[in-house]
């Protein structure tokens, strides 16, 4: 089994049983259906907010009706909930992936930060920009919104910090631990004003916006030279 047929496996489990009016899938079909149902929501979401989606839209985009919706999913917020825990299971897999290498376990601060902001930066130009999106401002009105988010932004800095260990300086190792986290929390505030409306002046298509922000982690961190 590849590794994404084991993500979309794992992510089935997580969808059947984590989010209360989730409906379980226990048959192939009901899986595809809620599978469908879900991308297309994660596509939609590209275009306009979940209070603007309608049902029927959204069941008409796959070809399903009303119906087909509501022997899933309780409501549009149980729907949501589970889009973004597909979401948020593509970026932890695209994470976890991409730092899979052994060759990151000796890699510079520089090498880890820029390929730490080419998967972002990749997941916010992508079809996964929206999901985000919606979770930072439905976030204001709904704490638990950003729960998935925040567990994301966490699972992110654990691979990081650990790879940047072996740099900490010798001497004030904690100095370096308070470094790359507040480092990644620069990092993870403008990423969220990205998402939300890219105000620039330097803007997340620009080549600059990926130099930029690999820079900025590079020299503020307090690492061996």
């Amino acid at each position: 089994m590849s590794a994404g047929a084991s993500m979309v496996k794992s992510l089935e489990l997580q969808l059947d049983n984590k989010h209360d009016g989730v409906k379980p899938a226990l048959q192939g079909r009901s899986r595809q259906r809620q599978s469908e149902l879900i991308n297309a929501g994660i596509k939609l979401l590209c275009k306009k907010n979940i209070s603007e989606i309608s049902i029927i839209e959204l069941t008409g985009t796959c070809g399903y009706t009303v119906g087909t919706f509501y022997s899933r999913f309780d409501d549009k917020e149980s729907f949501f909930f589970a889009v973004q825990e597909a979401a948020v299971a593509k970026m932890v897999f695209l994470i976890r992936d991409g730092f899979s290498d052994q060759k990151w376990k000796t890699a510079t601060a520089e090498e880890i930060f820029a390929n730490l902001v080419n998967i972002t930066v990749d997941v916010l130009e992508s079809e996964l920009r929206g999901v985000v999106k919606e979770s930072i401002l439905a976030s204001c009105s709904n704490k638990k919104i950003w729960i998935p988010i925040r567990e994301c932004g966490r699972q992110m800095a654990k691979i990081i910090s650990k790879l940047l260990t072996p740099l900490y300086l010798e001497d004030k190792p904690e100095e370096s631990q308070k470094s790359v986290q507040f480092g990644l929390q620069m990092f993870y505030g403008t990423l969220v004003q990205a998402a939300i409306n890219n105000p620039g002046p330097v803007k997340l298509e620009d080549p600059e916006f990926r130099e930029n922000l690999t820079r900025m982690l590079t020299q503020y961190v307090k690492l061996k030279s």
